[in-house]
């Protein structure tokens, strides 16, 4: 039987020189070793490394790359360090603007596996294109630490850098879900390190059924304007088309259209607006055969507190119309209404206060449980 490379893990590249400042910032490194954790899913034989030069001004040079199973913290498992070449070579340069896949590396995964990527930067390099959300510690260490087991007092850092995908060598006909969006597929609100993001609670709701999923999600990002990464619309091919193993798409963009262009004194766009770009993905997507689900932007009330200008009466009415749309415009294969799973019964335009993490606008770890449960229960076959 023919094996196949199909998409374990993404991470959705970001420009270090975006026009809004990020919560986290980009960086560059020089003589460091920086160790990202990240998890697999969908098991293989073998796995291959996506690192990520898209926005970067310069060519981009890493002297070498390693691939363990991770333990605790900064350490991995010892026995599982293997090397991560390029063309057979331990180095590599990505020019800017592009991105390299590593050769075939001899580490089998599960169906749930923990991996650390150890990167070596031997000379300095400017501000990496970048992932600011990782919910995941990543820890960096002076000089060539790759293949140690740990790193002593390393630095602890919260995005993810350069590195964009790990894809695994599978039998042919293994599906994935992509799970496409803003920060409430991202899983700002939710636990670090947990691994309760809604995408994760969906991952191990769907294992059963022969499905695996890769989180598509960008903190603050639209779908139709260039801030916070490139817009849904510009990003899809990129992002989603091109993971390998797709299936399935779900889509969760919206909310940041409607509400951020009020915090900066700006108009959101119009329902027609929003209707042409949730269309365009569900075009793109049918024309690649992928089943779709889209899911009702959640309720905002009382972030206006928090975030001066995102909840406002107009706001609210443009999110109502918008909803109206996507519960009955039969564009999608499937709704995930996650507006009625997430809000208050005794207030419907906020999240109930057992979803609610705070800011009025992130679900919490109960929160994305349900928002999992919805999406999997839309989610067709």
């Amino acid at each position: 039987m023919t094996e196949t490379w199909t998409a374990a893990y993404r991470s959705a590249p970001v420009s270090p020189y975006e026009p809004t400042p990020l919560v986290h910032p980009s960086r560059g490194f020089g003589d460091q070793t920086l160790r990202q954790v990240v998890r697999v899913r969908g098991g293989g034989d073998r796995l291959r490394v996506r690192l990520s030069n898209l926005y970067g001004k310069e060519p981009l040079a890493l002297a070498r790359i390693r691939c363990a199973l991770h333990a605790t913290g900064s350490a991995i498992v010892p026995g599982t360090d293997t090397p991560v070449t390029f063309g057979g070579s331990p180095e590599i340069r990505i020019d800017a603007g592009q991105e390299a896949v590593s050769d075939a590396v001899d580490l089998p995964t599960t169906a749930e596996t923990d991996l650390v990527i150890s990167t070596y930067y031997a000379t300095p390099c400017e501000p990496a294109t970048y992932h600011p959300f990782a919910l995941q510690t990543g820890y960096l260490a002076a000089g060539d630490v790759t293949s140690h087991l740990g790193t002593a007092r390393p630095e602890q850092v919260e995005p993810r850098f350069h590195l964009t995908g790990v894809d695994v060598r599978t039998p042919p006909g293994r599906r994935v879900v992509a799970a496409f969006g803003d920060s409430l597929t991202d899983g700002v609100g939710t636990t670090p390190g947990a691994h309760l993001r809604y995408t994760d609670q969906l991952a191990r709701r769907v294992a059963s059924a022969g499905l695996s999923l890769i989180n598509l999600g960008i903190a603050g990002n639209r779908l139709l304007t260039d801030v916070f990464g490139e817009s849904g619309t510009a990003r899809f091919d990129r992002d989603v088309l091109a993971a390998p193993g797709v299936t399935h798409l779900i889509v969760q963009l919206g909310l940041n259209d409607i509400c951020l262009p009020s915090t900066q004194g700006a108009r959101p766009p119009s329902v027609d607006e929003l209707v042409d770009g949730y269309t365009a993905l569900a075009e793109r997507a049918r024309q690649h055969g992928l089943t779709t689900v889209v899911a009702t932007i959640t309720p905002f009330g009382g972030a206006e507190a928090i975030s001066p200008g995102f909840d406002n009466p107009e706001n609210e009415e443009l999110r109502r119309r918008v909803i109206r749309w996507i519960r009955t415009s039969g564009e999608f294969d499937a709704v995930a209404d996650l507006d009625r799973a997430l809000r208050d019964p005794a207030a419907p335009t906020a999240l109930a206060p057992a979803h609610d993490s705070g800011d009025h606008i992130h679900p919490n770890d109960a929160g994305a449980l349900a928002m999992a449960a919805a999406i999997a229960d839309a989610l067709p076959d």
